[in-house]
């Protein structure tokens, strides 16, 4: 196995960096160098653990043997330090030159002209036909194409089968009147027991996103500004709020302490809840954890959802606009996202993959558990997706304060529509 890797690390966040960048440099990146260099040495980067390094230094290696002196190394930090490091290397024009972002950061890098042009090479040295043409757009920002997704999420209910059968339940939601009678029905509130656990209080707010399409709205508009109504705020944690009222949620203290070791304590894998709105790649990492018999189901729907309300979590990989070797890192990009070769190694460390291709030739290769991921997220690809704007720059700072009115309401401090006008009084502050 290949060592040359780097784990890096970062100290503090400089947001303010990277705020300073968007506004003073130019939106267009350089035109790329059409010469390639008879030495090339490419720096890679993403975030996560040395295991899945190690699967994408293999990659690199083979690419590497594959292509006179060009050598390739893979650098590596846990996310928090990754963007950090990313954000400095921006600022001083010393970006990785293929690296990953995810679309919370895509539009902030890609405004201030920090990521290079990859039209010029689609359908050349990077291979579209196996993607679907709703993944391009992803990576869309003006008028170019400056990521291309590798590999993708999506969100699921996870159940645990095991306790549905048990009680002689059956799984059927089509709807949130009908998810609520499931989690009223199967709770146990005196032995501690909940019908499912509560999406509302913690740091991430994509079962919200869902309840936002479905309405046929969106988190943020084209301006970067709130996408959706007061109402619809209040009308989610009003939902919420009667299933804690009758104990089929638990107590919002109790659900932040489950969150604080991510999906080692969390309440489905500790058997203390049945259902969970969550990505569906966590069915794997979850069901070791509860020892298997747990299940993918489809989200509920509002009465007359949009159709087009799904919508997906892309890993986007990119290049430094100012890349030595751009159509080397082009061909490299082209290898991670459309290689069975690649695929067999990587499989799903980053998510499913976005070829088509790619995906089905791994799936034999894969778990129980891995299979049961694609399969259900290539089920939902059937359907309708419409494109979301780009993310706002300052969108965390706004998803940290709707988790603090969540918490709000929850612990009854406020109610859902005091908590939706101060709310909507503080986005106008950070959405500015």
């Amino acid at each position: 196995m290949n060592a040359r890797r780097t784990r890096t690390t970062l100290g503090a966040g400089l947001l303010s960096v990277i705020v300073l960048l968007a506004g003073c440099s130019s939106a267009a990146p350089e035109k790329p160098s059409a010469a390639r260099p008879e030495k090339v040495d490419l720096k890679v980067a993403l975030w996560g653990g040395a295991e899945r390094a190690d699967l994408y230094q293999q990659v690199l290696d083979q690419f590497s043997a594959s292509q006179k002196g060009v050598t390739a190394t893979m650098e590596f930090a846990d996310q928090a330090p990754y963007f950090e490091r990313l954000t400095t290397g921006a600022a001083s024009k010393n970006l990785p030159d293929l690296f990953w972002v995810t679309d919370t950061y895509f539009g902030r890098y890609a405004d201030a002209g920090a990521f290079l042009d990859l039209t010029p090479y689609l359908g050349d040295q990077i291979d579209t036909k196996a993607i679907d043409k709703q993944w391009l757009s992803y990576g869309k920002y003006d008028k170019g194409t400056y990521a291309l997704p590798s590999n993708f999420n999506g969100q699921a209910v996870l159940i645990d089968q095991v306790a549905f059968d048990a009680r002689g339940v059956k799984y059927e939601a089509k709807s949130w009147d009908d998810l609520a009678a499931l989690a009223k029905k199967i709770s146990r509130p005196a032995e501690g027991y909940y019908g499912m656990t509560d999406p509302t209080v913690g740091t991430t707010q994509r079962a919200f996103e869902v309840w936002v399409r479905q309405h046929g709205q969106e988190l943020y508009d084209k301006k970067g500004q709130l996408g959706f109504d007061q109402e619809l705020l209040v009308d989610w944690w009003g939902y919420w709020a009667e299933l804690r009222k009758a104990q089929a949620i638990p107590a919002p203290d109790v659900q932040l302490e489950s969150e604080t070791q991510g999906l080692t304590n969390d309440l489905l894998t500790k058997g203390k809840a049945a259902i969970r709105l969550s990505s569906a790649t966590h069915l794997t990492a979850a069901g070791r954890l509860r020892n298997g018999g747990l299940t993918l189901q489809s989200y509920p729907e509002i009465k007359d959802a949009a159709k087009d309300w799904r919508f997906y979590t892309p890993l986007l990989l990119t290049a430094a606009a100012n890349t030595p070797a751009p159509g080397v890192v082009a061909e490299l990009m082209n290898t991670i996202i459309n290689s069975e070769d690649a695929g067999a190694i990587t499989k799903i460390s980053m998510g499913t993959p976005t070829s088509t291709k790619v995906s089905e030739s791994i799936l034999p290769q894969l778990s129980e558990g891995d299979q049961k991921v694609i399969s259900y997220l290539n089920e939902q690809l059937e359907f309708p997706s419409r494109a979301s704007s780009v993310v706002p720059e300052a969108s965390q700072e706004f998803t940290a304060e709707l988790s603090r009115f969540s918490q709000e309401v929850a612990y009854g401090r406020m109610s859902p529509k005091d908590a939706a006008k101060a709310l909507f009084g503080e986005a106008k502050r950070i959405l500015r």
